[in-house]
């Protein structure tokens, strides 16, 4: 019989667990496309059965699990690792005697690990200074900015000599 964790499940009756990868495509000048790069979507599972319970404590144990996002094993004609349930509905009928009819999606997630600490071979050397007590310090006012012209004064050139040359270059040829 299978269960969800410690959740018994009377009776599967269909399990769909479809697999796909995303691609990302670009075009090029010639009209073709080329692919750069695939990456492996996550695994769901979809189930549908029937869950035997006069007292609901199985739907109380599975609504947990999902709202709490508990990472949980499933294994039943596949086993897979590290899934959570991700929705999980219910039918009653007249058909099930104590129970009802579920559909139930798990998906499968990958779990990062932490690093507890680390360790460097060289030793580092400290990049800040202590940290000091100034007590109140008296805040200081700046001037207030005066506008500056970029400008620049205009000179006049010097005036010509008498002799028909400029002042200063009568000697040079």
């Amino acid at each position: 019989m299978p269960y969800i964790k410690d959740v018994l499940v009377d009776v599967i009756t269909k399990v769909s667990m479809p697999e796909s990868s995303t691609t990302t495509d670009h075009a090029l000048e010639d009209g073709q496309q080329i692919t750069d790069h695939v990456q492996s979507n996550p695994i769901t599972i979809s189930l549908t059965g029937v869950i035997l319970d006069d007292t609901e404590a199985k739907v109380l144990k599975l609504r947990e699990y999902r709202e709490k996002g508990e990472i949980i094993d499933f294994d039943y004609m596949t086993a897979l690792k590290h899934v959570v349930v991700t929705d999980f509905s219910r039918d009653y009928s007249a058909d099930i005697k104590d129970g009802y009819a579920f559909s139930m999606t798990l998906k499968q997630i990958k779990v990062a690990k932490v690093a507890r600490f680390v360790s460097v071979s060289v030793p580092v050397k400290q990049q800040t200074k202590p940290v000091s007590n100034k007590g109140r310090q008296q805040t200081k006012k700046t001037p207030a900015k005066t506008a500056q012209t970029n400008k620049t004064k205009y000179v006049t050139p010097p005036k010509p000599v008498a002799s028909g040359g400029w002042a200063g270059l009568e000697g040079r040829k």
